[in-house]
């Protein structure tokens, strides 16, 4: 059931982030934020927790399948489904971040929305290219983020897998957090 659900996971979340940073470009309101006392990581990372606050209940809707298994299913094996909805949340947590990234690149919202989608489209069936070519393999599997979602779906988890969606996360929001330092201040094309 969770693989089934992973594959239509990001098609959700470029509707989801496409509003969240270009709507106040288009508007004028992130001249506010910019203006306010508050860091743009802050920022970043408030819009980012409210993004983690509704994975949180798309992983509870998908945890109602974990309790009609556990009152269902006699000797019910816990850790299994557990494993699979943290990886779920990691996750959609990456999408989130990237989705914001793509989002402060450009004020139309569609347009943050097709790049998103794009991204992850790419992002999920990069693992597939090139598998003939050790090198290629190798890079395109580094880049792949589906092929370790379902391994620790069939219940693998590993630390390798849990930490490369956190740094795939703080690199896209690094990226954000740069992306509109460089728009707030103004500095010469090299230089940026």
């Amino acid at each position: 059931i969770y693989a089934l659900i992973l594959k239509s996971l990001y098609l959700y979340t470029p509707l989801i982030t496409m509003g969240i940073i270009s709507r106040e470009m288009n508007s004028g309101s992130i001249k506010l934020l910019y203006s306010s006392p508050v860091k743009l990581s802050e920022i970043i990372f408030g819009k980012f927790v409210s993004m983690l606050a509704f994975n949180l209940v798309i992983i509870g809707v998908m945890g109602l399948f974990f309790i009609f298994g556990a009152l269902f299913i006699e000797k019910f094996d816990y850790p299994h489904p557990l494993v699979a909805m943290f990886t779920c949340f990691l996750l959609l947590s990456t999408y989130a971040a990237i989705g914001i990234f793509m989002s402060s690149l450009t004020t139309y919202q569609v347009v943050a929305a097709i790049s998103t989608f794009m991204v992850l489209g790419s992002l999920n069936y990069i693992g597939s290219f090139g598998q003939r070519i050790d090198f290629v393999r190798d890079l395109t599997h580094s880049l792949a983020i589906g092929s370790r979602t379902h391994l620790m779906i069939k219940g693998l988890l590993n630390s390798r897998d849990v930490v490369y969606y956190l740094v795939i996360s703080g690199m896209f929001l690094a990226f954000t957090i740069t992306r509109l330092d460089f728009a707030r201040r103004a500095r010469p094309f090299l230089q940026q």
